[in-house]
């Protein structure tokens, strides 16, 4: 296609080629031009949106302002500090509850073992605290990370101690700290040195006595396993339970045993009935503890102590 132009007032002619290839470029050319020019207004006009209209900012590109990042920003720092105040209660009452653990601990550990459980407490290193207290100088997301690694290793720590608690319980349920009859009824006879009922002569008396009705409930005193469920002319029907760490409970004068040889016991478990077989002046239990095939005071052993003080 070719345009011919003629000047007025010079009567000049000019001839002008147009083909398909100018015409494409003249429209890209165009099509930039207007590209650039739209570009222009739109980021002139979310600057000022931005600075005079937030709501309109975000409506054009769905960002937000410098000052409603910063306030977003202090409201979850804010609700970090909640967080780290909880997880310091949290280890405060951590703390306590061990102290509380310890002391009760301490209290049904028997005295002959006690030396054992100080051994397995030894440890040291240097202190080197959890820190759990934010950066402001640091960005929101490292505070974040700062805090969720202290927590992993506060749940860590809760873990171990859990663990560790668990042994210890498990250990001392095992041990014939608890008592031997329902309702632990007084004593009739200390262990040690006594009159002897029979001959009224000065003998040793092995354990201790516990007056009871017949028919009373007799209980394991820790977890075991029944080493001997028989008749002696001297204990009557009696029971033996061996406990960790060496230690064998013995329960005597029954009316009746529910517990055979091999069987294995829980404490507070049901294993005979009070009686008065054997050398006996009446119906009660008679209870012995060893260690090691040493006989000791069952006092030493016993958590709870009857109310009742023996009349020897």
């Amino acid at each position: 296609m070719q345009l011919i132009w003629i000047s007025g007032s010079t009567s000049q002619v000019k001839k002008f080629n147009i083909t398909s290839r100018s015409l494409t470029k003249l429209a890209l050319s165009l099509s930039c031009v207007f590209v650039l020019i739209g570009v222009g207004i739109h980021a002139m006009g979310f600057r000022v949106a931005i600075q005079y209209s937030p709501e309109l900012a975000r409506n054009m590109g769905g960002v937000i302002t410098v000052q409603e990042k910063d306030e977003i920003e202090s409201g979850y720092r804010h609700r970090l500090n909640e967080l780290q105040k909880q997880v310091f209660q949290l280890s405060d009452r951590i703390l306590e509850i061990k102290t509380l653990k310890d002391r009760f601990a301490d209290l049904a550990t028997p005295s002959p073992v006690k030396p054992k459980v100080k051994d397995q407490n030894n440890q040291g290193g240097p202190y080197q605290p959890i820190l759990f207290k934010p950066n402001s100088k640091n960005s929101l997301i490292e505070d974040f990370e700062y805090a969720l690694n202290s927590t992993q290793s506060i749940n860590q720590g809760i873990k171990k101690l859990e663990d560790s608690w668990r042994d210890q319980y498990q250990w001392l349920s095992q041990l014939p700290t608890g008592s031997p009859i329902a309702n632990q009824i007084g004593l009739s006879s200390n262990f040690g040195a006594r009159i002897d009922p029979f001959t009224r002569s000065l003998a040793q008396h092995p354990g201790v006595d516990f007056s009871a009705p017949s028919g009373t409930p007799i209980l394991a005193s820790g977890d075991g396993v029944v080493l001997r469920a028989e008749y002696d002319g001297a204990y009557g029907n009696f029971i033996e339970i061996e406990h960790a760490d060496q230690f064998v409970s013995k329960y005597a004068h029954a009316r009746k045993l529910h517990v055979q040889v091999g069987q294995k016991i829980k404490r507070g478990q049901l294993i005979a009935e009070v009686g008065s077989t054997g050398r006996s002046t009446g119906a009660h239990l008679h209870y012995e503890i060893s260690r090691n095939g040493t006989i000791i005071n069952p006092m030493q052993i016993l958590i709870a102590r009857p109310t009742q003080l023996a009349q020897q």
